[in-house]
């Protein structure tokens, strides 16, 4: 034990009791000053807040009495008729004006309705209510001026009313309202020298706050007084807070420095007690800490080696002798090059010392090569930390080596595999991709797929929209195919649900681009559908062949049985009428039905129609006279106009009129369907310098363009029941007529059909 700790041992007991008596006495005195000090000084806060409360509210009382003086003489002013609406109007606004507390002035008779305001007359009848009404009631009874309770305005704030009697002759005539907001008036007439200092309220007898003055940065202390507030009265109070107010610095101060010497006596008088004690607790500490610091670097397992500011080994740990087998005593105090540096590695590592001499040390550190007592070699990877004491100076340097041998050739055979990974799926020519299942961020694209989706950015962070992504995400496998491009190029997708190397959950996206075996499906499909057209057209013209020569047969009899027996009928004998020309009748279209089949037999066979040289205007009168009989049972309008002059035409008249009945047929039938109303056809021709046309218009639905650009595709059809040639047979006859054929809509509704024939030259 210390000399020191000896003498502290040996201190009178009785030396100590009379120190710790005197500091407490001082203590005790120090009490008692500061406790009449503040005493005072808060007798003195409340007179002052006395005399404040009580002037505040005589000077309230006399503001009010002169707003009652001179609301008196304005009250005998109107009962001797000397104020009339206008003047009570610019009196009260001016003294409104010069008192802001005035929420309103107003006349009102003993009916509670207000005559005067200080707008002028009131002539919309306004009727006070009870409250406001009660001050007025009890001044026209008293024949005095009163004041009526407080009362909470439709703006939620508390007013009072001054009511001033008008009496003449000794008749009350009303009454002399004025009404004043409380907040108002503490606001206005509260001055500010009070106010600073104060927070000033009205209360009433349960303590409530109807309105109040203070100043919101300033706290409410302790010191309070309140005093009876009339006028008005009616158990109202006028109550002043005292805002929190310091003692000055006088006292605390001389009691703060007091304190402090006592208390710094106190603490040195322990320090030096307790000195000893603490040294050798120091020192124990000091040595348990040296032998735990010694244990933590015996034990951590990477290498700690210490190296002074000359490049030499100053301490070692244990890792660092296992790691390299040399002992403590090999390399403590070595200077570059180190027992532990290669032959072939000089240079390298002397560089790596000067970088970190330099303080150019990368932030991932060294990778180095260190040789082992027992002739092999490891690979470190080395971080280094200047060294630096207590008062800034740096001793030198703390380096950590981590033995990386076999995690570096598990790296090197890693990557190895990673770019035997990545040649595959750069060599493939799908595109391959991987994006987060969340956020859709991709993850991974090989060159394919940037050239097939991404342009050529796959090192850019981005999220990939691709088609079915999203869609049933419940489903782990998902194949899709779809158009991009605007429709130039066919992809197909497949996406399966795995686990990427975070552990989380993502999409494995197989990119192909099937434009070309889309395009040699449609191909195929094309060559199909024309093989399967030509066998129809094929099927269809022996099926026309064989009508048409099973059907001469019976026209030939029915032509023939017709003529004779117009032939038996006598001249000389009697018929009912018409019989003769219904037989002839029925010999000329039997004749004409034998005449279209051959025409049709021999178009489909390929023969030359008969073309003769003929007028088409009975052409077109034949055509129309047989379609009127379809036309009037249907309920249409059939109108034809011709152009009257004279030409001729190179055709089959056969033909040609079979073109011309199928499209009325067609506009009949079309304007049927539809049920047009007033459906109606014109049928026009006209002839210029080199051909005859022919239009048949109709005021039916029309063709939408889905209708037109199929209008000649083979067997395509609007009606249910047809077979979707009838057009390419007519414009295959006009064309073989060396003519045209075709077709256009109306701007409002139906459709014109028309074909030109070529007119004969003159002179052939």
């Amino acid at each position: 034990m210390s000399v020191f700790d000896t003498r502290i041992r040996r201190t009178p007991r009785l030396l100590w009791l009379s120190v710790s008596a005197a500091l407490v006495a001082l203590l005790l005195a120090l009490c008692s000053l500061s406790f009449l000090v503040y005493r005072d000084w808060r007798d003195e806060q409340q007179d002052n807040l006395i005399q404040e409360v009580l002037w505040l509210e005589q000077s309230l009382r006399m503001h009010l009495e002169g707003h009652q003086e001179w609301g008196d003489t304005l009250a005998r002013d109107i009962a001797a008729g000397g104020v009339d609406s206008v003047r009570f109007a610019r009196l009260a606004a001016f003294y409104m004006r010069e008192n802001p507390e005035l929420l309103s002035m107003e006349r009102v008779d003993e009916s509670r309705k207000v005559l005067w305001d200080q707008h002028g007359t009131r002539r919309d009848g306004r009727v006070l209510g009870n409250e406001e009404f009660d001050a007025i009631w009890r001044a026209v009874r008293l024949l005095r001026p009163s004041y009526g309770p407080p009362y909470r305005g439709a703006d939620g704030k508390y007013r009072f009313d001054l009511a001033i009697p008008i009496v003449a002759d000794g008749k009350p005539l009303g009454a002399l309202r004025l009404s004043y907001q409380l907040d108002q008036l503490l606001f206005h007439q509260v001055p500010w020298w009070i106010a600073s200092k104060n927070y000033i309220s009205i209360q009433d007898l349960g303590g409530k706050t109807l309105a109040s003055k203070f100043d919101p940065a300033e706290k409410p202390g302790t010191v309070s007084h309140q005093t009876s507030f009339d006028p008005p009265g009616y158990g109202l109070y006028l109550k002043a807070v005292s805002y929190r107010s310091g003692l000055g610095l006088t006292l605390p101060v001389l009691t703060g420095v007091i304190v402090l010497l006592l208390l710094t006596l106190l603490y040195a008088v322990w320090r030096v007690r307790a000195h000893t004690r603490e040294r050798d607790a120091a020192e124990h500490r000091l040595a348990k800490e040296v032998s735990l610091r010694q244990a933590i670097e015996d034990c951590m397992k990477s290498g700690l080696v210490a190296i002074g500011l000359e490049g030499q080994i100053v301490r070692v740990n244990r890792a660092f002798c296992d790691m390299l087998g040399y002992s403590p005593e090999e390399l403590v105090g070595s200077f570059p090059p180190h027992p532990c540096w290669p032959a072939d590695q000089h240079g390298v590592l002397a560089e790596a010392m000067d970088a970190v001499r330099d303080n150019r040390q990368p932030e991932e550190g060294f990778e180095l090569r260190l040789a082992r007592k027992d002739g092999g070699c490891i690979e470190v990877r080395l971080y280094a930390t200047p060294l630096v004491e207590e008062d800034g100076s740096q001793r030198g340097w703390i380096a950590s080596l981590f033995d990386i041998t076999e995690r570096k050739r598990e790296r090197l055979a890693l990557n190895a595999s990673h770019q035997r990974f990545l040649t595959v799926l750069n060599g493939l020519a799908a595109g391959v991709c991987v994006v987060d299942e969340d956020s859709g961020q991709l993850l991974y694209a090989n060159p394919a797929f940037a050239e097939l989706w991404l342009l050529n950015e796959t090192e850019t962070p981005c999220c990939v929209l691709l088609p079915g992504l999203r869609a049933g995400s419940a489903m782990d496998y998902y194949g899709q195919e779809f158009i991009s491009e605007g429709g130039q190029r066919w992809f197909l997708i497949h996406r399966r649900r795995i686990e990427w190397v975070n552990g989380e959950s993502a999409w494995l996206a197989i990119l192909s681009d099937v434009t070309e075996d889309k395009r040699r499906e449609a191909r195929e499909q094309a060559q199909q559908e024309r093989f399967q057209n030509t066998a129809r057209l094929i099927a269809m013209g022996e099926m026309a062949s064989t009508l048409a020569h099973e059907l001469n047969q019976p026209l030939t009899a029915i032509n023939t049985y017709a003529a004779g027996v117009n032939r038996r009928l006598a001249p000389e004998l009697e018929l009912p009428s018409g019989v003769r020309e219904a037989v002839q009748a029925i010999a000329e279209q039997a004749r004409r039905a034998a005449q279209i089949v051959s025409s049709i037999r021999a178009f489909v066979k390929k023969h030359e129609p008969q073309l003769e040289r003929v007028e088409p205007s009975r052409v077109v009168v034949r055509a129309v006279a047989l379609a009127e009989g379809l036309a009037g049972k249907a309920g249409v309008i059939l109108q034809m106009e011709q152009d009257r002059r004279a030409c001729l035409l190179d055709m089959d008249p056969v033909l040609i009129e079979q073109v011309l009945l199928n499209l009325l047929k067609n506009a009949i039938e079309a304007m049927q369907e539809a049920q047009t109303r007033r459906p109606a056809i014109q049928v026009h021709t006209f002839i210029d310098d080199a051909v005859w046309r022919v239009e048949v218009s109709d005021n039916g639905p029309g063709l939408s363009q889905a209708m037109q650009d199929n209008l000649f595709t083979p067997f395509y059809s609007t009606k249910p029941d047809g077979m979707g040639i009838g057009l390419n047979i007519c414009r295959s006859i006009v064309e073989f007529h060396r003519g045209e054929f075709g077709v256009h809509c109306h701007p409002d509704d139906g459709c014109v059909f028309w074909f030109s024939l070529p007119l004969v030259r003159t002179g052939a």
